[in-house]
């Protein structure tokens, strides 16, 4: 059964001692999540296990034990998420471009992209950064973010005034005039 209730996801995770433990727990959360048909990702803690192992299953199932985040891109992309301990609630979240992970049961470092043509790359490197989130007592809803409305510069007329300013120097003047102060790079337009 996954659990609905957020105090109960907000707490952090313990790590499991053994790779053999956190196998377990993995083939635990692999079937639950199979039972439910709109999910790709599930941690222990949605189950009610409060440990450090989740699975992704976008391309093939993946059990992460102990995962740790050890390398993020400073870029990031915008991704429409959801959450089967949050049924029918969808937010667009900020996830990193690419990740590298260290898990317990792999030897390698893992990396996940969102740069290749395959959707299926961005959902899962998404996934495992909510997934990981989610150990981290994390959820969605704090990597949430709203759609700022885009201010369009208004275009200036040719003899609207405006303000210019240098160092403390400043003067209202007809834009047509301030056009090549402003093109010089020594002077700069005030907004209102």
């Amino acid at each position: 059964m996954i659990i609905t209730e957020e105090t109960k996801l907000r707490l952090m995770c313990e790590e499991v001692k053994t790779v053999k433990e956190g196998e377990e727990i993995g083939a635990q959360l692999l079937k639950e999540l199979s039972e439910n048909q709109n999910g790709i990702g599930l941690a222990a803690n949605q189950i009610g296990i409060n440990k450090r192992v989740c699975v992704v299953n976008v391309k093939e199932p993946l059990v992460l034990i102990n995962p740790r985040i050890i390398e993020r891109s400073v870029e990031e992309f915008v991704f429409p998420e959801g959450c089967l301990s949050f049924p029918n609630k969808h937010v667009r979240t900020k996830r990193n471009v690419s990740i590298t992970v260290e898990a317990d049961n792999h030897d390698d470092k893992l990396s996940f992209s969102a740069e290749s043509e395959d959707i299926n790359d961005a959902f899962e490197c998404a996934c495992v950064q909510h997934e990981i989130d989610h150990l981290d007592g994390i959820t969605m809803f704090d990597r949430s973010v709203t759609p700022q409305p885009v201010r369009v510069p208004e275009k200036i007329g040719r003899n609207k005034k405006v303000l210019i300013a240098r160092g403390t120097e400043s003067k209202v003047v007809k834009y047509k005039k301030a056009e090549p102060l402003l093109n010089s790079g020594e002077w700069t337009l005030v907004e209102d």
